[in-house]
């Protein structure tokens, strides 16, 4: 009778480790059920490609951060360090269009690529001598040069036939450099006969302008 209660008492011993035993895988699938939940959850509602990549391209402006605007490399790194923490900061990352393609973030401001020329027109007038030096019917030889263009210049220099022919100037409005808008006309006392004039450079703050006669 003795060895039949224990040999009872043994198979109930081993039945009761057989079932804690069977138990135990799965526990660990509860566990690793329950982690996959929590790292997806952090995502939600993007799915984990989408943050990630969103993440690696502020990253890439906070890397890069002379070629952004400060403002924009500074909500970059904002979104990085809170995205994860406040569901409302994951929702704003996304939903933000800060991104390294796009313009309106970048610091490289590109310059006009096309400034506009200068322009100007000019005419070679002739008229009596007013001066006391020159005989009576002397003959003198102005060049007048008007501004066309709307962009305000500095006409700087003139070099009329290669330097070949000086001048003297016109008027105390015209003395150079002079500041030239839109209409505004400077003229020159040559030092040469009006019909050897061939060519004139007019040299400005914006560049040149070669005029033919």
């Amino acid at each position: 009778m003795k060895a039949i209660l224990s040999t009872v008492i043994i198979s109930t011993f081993l039945i009761a480790c057989s079932q804690n035993n069977q138990t135990i895988p799965e526990n660990t699938d509860q566990t690793s059920n329950s982690s996959a939940h929590n790292a997806q959850s952090k995502y939600d509602p993007y799915s984990k490609e989408d943050v990630e990549a969103k993440i690696q391209a502020l990253t890439q402006i906070v890397e890069n951060d002379t070629e952004y605007l400060p403002a924009a490399v500074k909500q970059a790194q904002s979104f990085l360090d809170n995205w994860d923490k406040h569901p409302e900061a994951l929702t704003a990352m996304m939903e933000s269009d800060l991104a390294p393609d796009n313009p309106e973030y970048s610091n490289n401001i590109p310059m006009e690529m096309e400034q506009q020329e200068v322009s100007v027109r000019a005419r070679i007038n002739s008229r009596e001598s007013q001066s006391a030096f020159n005989v009576p019917g002397a003959i003198e030889y102005i060049l007048e040069i008007q501004s066309t263009t709307d962009q305000p210049f500095t006409l700087e220099g003139l070099n009329i036939n290669r330097g070949r022919c000086g001048f003297y100037t016109g008027d105390f409005y015209s003395k150079i450099p002079v500041q030239m808008n839109y209409s505004s006309t400077v003229s020159y006392l040559l030092k040469c006969r009006g019909d050897q004039v061939i060519e004139a450079e007019i040299i400005t703050d914006q560049g040149n302008v070669n005029l033919s006669f």
